[in-house]
């Protein structure tokens, strides 16, 4: 089951705040999603983790943020060029990776600061005094990562021609690792197998997965993922950030990078 973080953790975790104001555009940044560009922190650039994207999107109201480990929600208005944030909450999405917490954390840090907003055209900057976080909407910013060692979320699967989009939250994954181990996350489980990597293909041993008693619905796409995952060949095929695996005559899962 994903975990609820309070948010006093994670601020534990991030660096304290201050108060900028800078120039701003009211209500620009609603029902629209954007990716990290950069970070800066303190004054200083802060490389983002390596294998994870950073979304945030803006529904009319709030801030929804897929992080490093898990999903970041809160309630929010944009008034006098600052995005005035309450409520806001971390889901921990099986992730146990500290650096990846930390980079959660700083930006749960920044949201509840009510950071200044300044958005050009496709370019957001959320910013408060030496931490500056950068955004695009431009999806022509979008290229294809390594397949190793990036974090690609499962955003859809296709089964018998038939796709099927999957919940955002939890929100499975999958990591091809650069020792040659798989891992990954149907939202309940986690699949664990190696794999040998050549000419757009991987050749997989068998799967492995663990038992947890989730109450989850997702029980038809844990079968699907182990099915895709299990022993024998896929074909893998990238293009503008996105990754497919396709198992010939059985399921092809559909993914975005996380970085």
């Amino acid at each position: 089951m994903p975990r609820l973080i309070n948010i006093t953790v994670l601020l534990a975790l991030a660096a304290g705040g201050g108060v900028a104001a800078s120039g701003y555009a009211d209500g620009e940044i609603w029902q629209r999603t954007f990716r990290a560009v950069s970070v800066t922190e303190d004054g200083q650039p802060r490389e983002l983790l390596p294998g994870y994207r950073i979304r945030v999107e803006f529904p009319n109201g709030g801030v929804r943020a897929d992080a490093g480990c898990g999903r970041i929600t809160a309630s929010a208005t944009l008034t006098d060029g600052r995005l005035a944030v309450s409520g806001l909450t971390m889901f921990r999405n099986g992730c146990t990776n500290q650096a990846a917490l930390a980079q959660d954390a700083w930006l749960a840090g920044l949201l509840d600061r009510d950071p200044s907003v300044e958005l050009t055209g496709h370019d957001l900057v959320l910013s408060d005094e030496g931490d500056r976080f950068t955004l695009t909407d431009n999806l022509d910013v979008a290229v294809d990562p390594p397949l190793v060692d990036t974090r690609w979320v499962i955003e859809a699967l296709t089964v018998d021609g038939e796709t099927t989009a999957l919940p955002q939250f939890p929100q499975p994954y999958l990591i091809f690792q650069a020792n040659g181990d798989v891992v990954a996350y149907t939202g309940c489980n986690f699949i664990t197998n190696t794999a040998v990597l050549k000419d757009g293909r991987a050749t997989l041993d068998d799967a492995s997965i663990t038992k947890r008693a989730c109450d989850s619905p997702g029980f038809l796409v844990e079968i699907s993922m182990f099915d895709a995952l299990d022993a024998g060949e896929v074909t893998l095929a990238m293009a503008a950030g996105r990754l497919t695996v396709d198992r010939p005559g059985g399921p092809t899962l559909l993914l975005r990078s996380e970085s």
